[in-house]
C-alpha cells in the first residue's frame, strides 16, 4: 500500500504556476489592411480587379483565355466552358445555385473520368489548351533540347537494360553473348 502512495506522485504532477513574461511586446498586434473594406464600401473593388487581373483566379483565367488562348488550372477555357465557367456564388439566387449544382451533377454522371481526372492531353471536349506556341514554350523553365543521334549514345553493349544502365561486364559470362547476340560470340 505504501508503494502505491509513493508511485502516485510520479503520475500526478503538481500544478505549475503560469509564467510571467518580463519582456514587453515590441511589435504591435497584426491587423488587416483596411483598404479592402474602404474599396468595397466605395464600390471600387471591381475597378481594381479589372486593372490587376492576376489578383483573382477568374481574372487570370479570363486574361489567359483572351490573350494566350489557353486554359488555367486544368479548367476549361472561359470562352468554351461547358458550364459557362462563371457559375453562381453563394450570394446568388438559390434557384440559380441549385440549377448549377444539378448541371454539374449531370456532367459528372455523363463522364465521371473526364470530370474527375482532367488533363490537357486527354481532354475529350477540346476546351483545355496550352498557350499559343505549345507546352514547351509555355513553361517558365524550358527543358533542354535532347539529341537522340545514335553516334551520341553507347550501343551494342550486351546485357539486359533493366534499370536504365546496360551491363558492360556480362560478356565475361559464357552464355550471355549467345543469348543477346543471336548465338554469335563477339571477339
Amino acid at each position: 500500500m505504501l508503494a502505491l502512495f509513493a508511485s502516485q506522485s510520479a503520475f500526478a504532477p503538481t500544478a505549475c504556476p503560469g509564467r510571467v513574461n518580463a519582456v514587453a511586446a515590441r511589435v504591435p498586434a497584426v491587423s488587416m489592411d483596411e483598404t479592402i473594406f474602404e474599396k468595397a464600401l466605395a464600390g471600387e473593388l471591381e475597378e481594381e480587379g479589372a486593372e490587376n487581373v492576376f489578383m483573382s483566379e477568374v481574372g487570370w483565367a479570363t486574361y489567359l483565355d483572351q490573350n494566350a488562348g489557353s486554359s488555367y488550372n486544368l479548367n476549361e477555357r472561359p470562352s468554351q466552358a461547358s458550364d459557362g465557367y462563371f457559375t453562381s456564388s453563394i450570394l446568388s439566387n438559390p434557384l440559380d445555385i441549385l440549377n448549377d449544382f444539378k448541371n454539374g451533377l449531370l456532367r459528372v454522371l455523363d463522364n465521371p473520368l473526364e470530370v474527375g481526372f482532367p488533363t490537357i492531353s486527354n481532354d475529350q471536349s477540346g476546351n483545355r489548351a496550352f498557350p499559343t506556341g505549345g507546352e514547351i514554350k509555355s513553361r517558365t523553365i524550358a527543358p533542354k533540347v535532347k539529341d537522340f543521334a545514335p553516334e551520341q549514345r553507347i550501343t551494342g553493349i550486351p546485357g539486359y537494360n533493366l534499370f536504365g544502365a546496360p551491363s558492360s561486364k556480362l560478356s565475361a559470362i559464357p552464355f550471355v553473348d549467345a543469348l543477346f547476340n543471336g548465338g554469335e560470340k563477339e571477339e
